[in-house]
């Protein structure tokens, strides 16, 4: 038993929920009708902050740590319910933008098209010394566009494009994936010799978990356990910190980790971890997101 940030104490009917969730999304007509409803992009009456932490999020980290877009080939993994990233990079000048995504969104949907819409409008507002890009007509936007995207629909784990990309990213992403070694190992086929590859990853708790006061509760479920919660539903994989670090290593990527961010170690009962979690470094376990900026090793 374990109490919420509202005072309600629910383990047991959250983990029974979740595996009811997971069960459902295993019935394609459910899966299908749950793809097209948005699942993180919504503003309420604050399109400051949607534009900010969703549509700008990409483009503003490429364009502090990757040297920017302009005249680059993007292949973006997992952009959310919209192309509204993809968008914005290929404003700021990309040469091309290629998606990757398992679950992909209602990218051409009314809903979409009016945050493309928005982000034309604000532009300027937010980059006011970035000239947009005339290639690009948000107005159109993506049915005008199919000469700078590809849209692929497949875990990053089946992907094997023959293009090569100068830069490969993604953004709240890396802890979805089904296994971090192949998520690794593709970047040396995806990335041009002198390619960048830019990841934020977050290691703190999704959905119901994350209203808990221990932002750790979602570590102490088994695997077993943990797998039956969202095995159709692209869960968060639980790996840590110090997991992603080793999985770039064994793939000969160089990775520098730009940002580091833990939890409050007060509101964690450590003790309480599954025993997987245990064994690991408590600065490793604590990590709540980072950024890692990889290279491809010369002798890779």
């Amino acid at each position: 038993m374990e109490q919420t940030k509202s005072g309600t104490i629910s383990i047991v009917r959250d983990l029974s929920s979740q595996i009811g969730k997971s069960l459902l999304m295993s019935i394609p007509p459910v899966r299908q009708w749950r793809l097209q409803r948005p699942r993180t992009s919504f503003y309420i009456n604050e399109l400051d902050s949607y534009l900010r932490d969703n549509a700008f999020l990409g483009l503003n980290l490429l364009l502090e740590h990757a040297g920017g877009v302009k005249g680059k080939s993007v292949c973006e993994i997992g952009p959310g319910d919209f192309l509204t990233s993809g968008l914005s990079m290929l404003a700021a000048g990309a040469r091309r933008y290629t998606v990757i995504d398992r679950f992909p969104g209602n990218y051409f949907g009314e809903t979409a098209r009016g945050f493309y819409r928005d982000i034309a409008a604000n532009w300027s507002r937010f980059y006011p010394d970035l000239e947009w890009n005339t290639a690009v007509d948000a107005a159109t936007f993506p049915d005008d566009s199919g000469h700078l995207i590809e849209l692929i629909g497949k875990p990053i784990e089946e992907v094997r494009p023959a293009e090569k990309f100068d830069i490969v990213c993604s953004f709240q992403v890396g802890e979805h994936v089904s296994d971090i070694g192949v998520f690794a190992r593709v970047h040396n086929e995806l990335l041009t010799e002198d390619g960048i590859g830019l990841h934020r990853v977050d290691f703190g708790p999704h959905d119901v978990w994350s209203q808990y006061t221990d932002p750790t509760t979602f570590l102490r479920f088994p695997d077993l356990v943990w797998r039956m919660t969202g095995s159709n539903r692209g869960i968060p994989n639980r790996r840590r910190h110090n997991e992603f670090l080793d999985a770039f290593s064994e793939a000969n990527l160089d990775a520098e980790v730009l940002l580091v961010e833990h939890f409050d170690e007060q509101s964690v009962d450590l003790s309480r971890l599954d025993r997987q979690f245990l064994s690991m470094p408590k600065e490793d376990v604590l990590v709540k997101t980072a950024v890692y900026r990889l290279h491809r090793r010369s002798d890779g």
